[in-house]
């Protein structure tokens, strides 16, 4: 399902993409996702699902969508490899979009993330030839430097299949 197809699915797809770039804008900033923002998206994705296909779908659709994600990330997690905040994005937002497209916005999101850790490589390489800062702020801000936001990846993919989903079928 399109975002475009109604009135609706654009303000709704709005809603999406706005919670999308909160939880982007939250792993920029802390290096977290807030459940708050997992749970709005998983919340609003349930209303979504049932206005725009109804209640049966809510079992299919968006619980297989959120299965989806998690079977897809829950072993990177596991691994050590991304936050939980990362996973349980993807999930309530792969929700909206149903098994089929999470498998899509997972291919998206993976190529945005190899992109993105290109990008900060050489941001934490520029980075090493600054003098460092004395105390445990110079020890947290490197920690979060070093560390790719790989929700502002996830957003992108998830945002790239949900608005245009031809993408990934």
């Amino acid at each position: 399902m399109t975002f475009a197809h109604s009135w609706m699915g654009v303000a709704f797809g709005a809603v999406f993409t706005a919670l999308m770039a909160v939880a982007a804008a939250y792993d920029l900033r802390e290096r977290r996702i807030p459940n708050a923002v997992v749970l709005a998206t998983a919340a609003t994705g349930a209303v979504f699902t049932i206005l725009t296909l109804g209640i049966r779908a809510l079992v299919f659709r968006f619980l297989g969508g959120a299965a989806t994600g998690l079977v897809i990330w829950l072993p990177f997690w596991w691994a050590g490899l991304m936050g939980a905040g990362d996973v349980k994005i993807f999930a309530a937002a792969a929700a909206w979009l149903g098994p089929a497209a999470a498998l899509g916005a997972a291919v998206l999101t993976a190529l945005a993330g190899g992109i993105l850790g290109l990008a900060w490589i050489v941001v934490v390489h520029r980075g090493r030839t600054a003098a460092p800062s004395p105390g445990a702020d110079a020890v947290q801000k490197k920690r979060s430097r070093m560390t790719v936001p790989y929700g502002v990846a996830m957003a992108v993919g998830l945002t790239m299949a949900a608005w245009v989903p031809r993408l990934v079928h």
